[in-house]
């Protein structure tokens, strides 16, 4: 490998891992649109069920959607 492919393959790299270590902006406003959703699920159901019913079909709303 040349001097200049190494470099750029070391920025991927720590690009990659300071992405995992961060979420970005996007993955917060999906996670906080998805939480709104569940609870706008939840009231409408009057809380009856498991939480983890209300997210699941919150994140299948979300994700069909955009």
């Amino acid at each position: 490998m040349k001097k200049g492919q190494i470099k750029s393959q070391i920025a991927a790299e720590e690009q990659s891992n300071l992405a995992n270590r961060f979420p970005t902006a996007y993955s917060l406003e999906l996670h906080r649109l998805i939480e709104f959703q569940a609870y706008l699920r939840a009231e409408k159901d009057g809380f009856r069920q498991d939480p983890a019913v209300y997210w699941l079909a919150a994140e299948r709303d979300i994700h069909q959607y955009f």
